[in-house]
């Protein structure tokens, strides 16, 4: 499971605080017993409030039991708690989502080093030395800032139908190569713990 956030500093939605990362999409793919992969996600480019519509999104699309895993999984599950205080009637499935939130960082912290890392272990620095071939560099959303960007520039009234097209798949191609990458980092590393 991956966010996307906007951080306003002065709040443009009723019941948000100065910088308060407000989630306006997630990408998710889930592992089925069979080991079979689903890719759902969800994304609000329309300027409302993404909040509701992303909780929500998140209680029809996240499995009731088995784990979460996220990359520097603190954030995950941060966002997921906001959304449980916001949200009385869906605070149950979304607090039990959050208790099920497992991290994948110190995972790979203690399984893997590369040097071309140099000294970071964002997901961007640590895939490109397990996994070449999925790197960011083709992609016009490529970071978190960019993300940020590309939702601002979405939803502004100035912004053709066309260009929020482009953006709406950047965007979902960027926070689903998030979760492709960790689905790739957990496999690669599952191999290198048991050799």
């Amino acid at each position: 499971l991956d966010f996307e956030t906007i951080d306003f500093a002065v709040p443009r939605l009723i019941g948000t605080r100065p910088y308060q990362q407000v989630p306006f999409q997630f990408s998710a793919h889930v592992e089925a017993a069979d080991g079979g992969i689903e890719h759902r996600e969800f994304l609000s480019l329309d300027g409302t409030d993404p909040r509701r519509p992303c909780a929500e999104a998140l209680v029809e699309s996240v499995p009731t039991t088995g784990a979460i895993i996220g990359y520097n999984a603190s954030f995950e599950k941060a966002r997921i708690l906001e959304l449980a205080a916001a949200f009385s009637d869906l605070s149950d499935q979304l607090s039990s989502m959050a208790d099920r939130t497992v991290d994948l960082l110190p995972v790979t912290r203690a399984n893997w080093y590369h040097r071309e890392q140099q000294g970071s272990w964002s997901i961007k620095s640590v895939l490109p030395t397990i996994a070449p071939e999925m790197d960011y560099s083709n992609l016009e959303v490529k970071d978190g800032g960019s993300a940020q960007e590309a939702y601002l520039e979405a939803i502004s009234a100035d912004t053709s139908f066309d260009r929020r097209s482009e953006l709406d798949q950047a965007l979902r191609a960027y926070c689903g190569r998030d979760t492709e990458a960790m689905i790739v980092l957990a496999r690669r590393l599952g191999g290198v713990a048991n050799d």
